[in-house]
């Protein structure tokens, strides 16, 4: 394996590492793909680098075999030394674990309503609410949170979910998750990338009921809840900014054009490393079982 294989993803990877680390409190319509494509880049250029390794090892032996007679070249170019082999296998194998995991969070919740309902009211005294993907878009709440808010709070709580629902923020939601599970260090930016998603929903709910501080009221109440994974819900997301960005939207405190145009150039460079990546394993992969020698 050369370092040269290695090094784009390395880059790439700690660019999108390095921009966990700040806060960016850029606007939801600007922070969605941003903070997505980040994640997507950096989890991905991981992949094909580990991928790559793991083929590598496995396949290196049946070179000098009639198994793969057909097929002389393999990726890397290079023998994989058995503790690299090792290690990318072992995770790929974690890696598909913890995406499974998430993968079967979310298929639960969605298989616990009618897939035609478009609200379910679970019976439990915690503060739930959520929305959740199925074929009609189903909000979720809970008996403990419907007995705790008044009927306009009711009306906000409904028009908050259904507002991710119509925005498609399950999307955005689930592959944040979906990137952590490849790469935990991004845990950071997902919150991020929640939080975006739950500030675009409180300003659609806010205008859809006329009153900021009835949805302020509402969100008090849900963050006292649990949240699920891969699910947008009320309570996600940093909930004092939400609430404070509500009651008083003057005192936001978001990135101006600078900022902004920092975080899309780390998102870019990050892009370009990958785009290096996929060059390299694409070069690779075009040789794979095209070669006579």
């Amino acid at each position: 394996m050369t370092a040269g294989f290695v090094l784009p993803t390395l880059v790439a990877v700690g660019l999108v590492c390095a921009m966990g680390l700040i806060d960016w409190r850029l606007r939801p319509r600007l922070a969605l793909p941003v903070l997505l494509t980040s994640m997507v880049v950096a989890a991905t250029g991981l992949l094909l680098v580990v991928s790559g390794a793991a083929t590598g090892f496995v396949l290196g032996p049946a070179r000098s075999t009639s198994l793969l007679e057909w097929c002389r070249v393999i990726p890397l170019h290079h023998r994989v030394p058995p503790v690299v082999g090792v290690a990318s296998l072992a995770t790929l194998a974690t890696v598909g674990w913890r995406v499974s995991r998430v993968l079967r969070t979310r298929r639960h919740a969605i298989r616990s309503v009618d897939p035609d309902a478009r609200i379910s009211i679970i019976d439990r005294a915690e503060p739930v609410a959520h929305a959740l993907p199925t074929r009609t878009g189903c909000v979720v709440v809970s008996t403990g949170l419907l007995a705790a808010l008044a009927p306009a709070e009711r009306r906000a709580v409904f028009a908050h979910e259904r507002a991710h629902l119509r925005l498609g923020h399950h999307r955005h939601v689930l592959v944040g998750e979906l990137c952590v599970a490849v790469l935990p260090p991004l845990r950071r930016l997902a919150d991020q990338l929640r939080h975006a998603t739950e500030r675009a929903a409180d300003e659609a709910a806010a205008a859809h009921v006329n009153d900021r501080a009835v949805v302020a009221r509402a969100i008090g109440l849900v963050a006292l809840g649990p949240q699920l994974i891969g699910v947008p819900g009320l309570g996600g997301g940093s909930v004092p900014r939400r609430v404070e960005a509500l009651l008083w939207p003057d005192r936001e405190d978001l990135a101006g054009k600078r900022v902004s145009a920092i975080a899309v150039g780390m998102v870019v460079l990050a892009g370009l490393a990958v785009g290096v990546q996929l060059h390299h394993f694409g070069g690779l992969i075009d040789h794979l079982c095209n070669s006579t020698s």
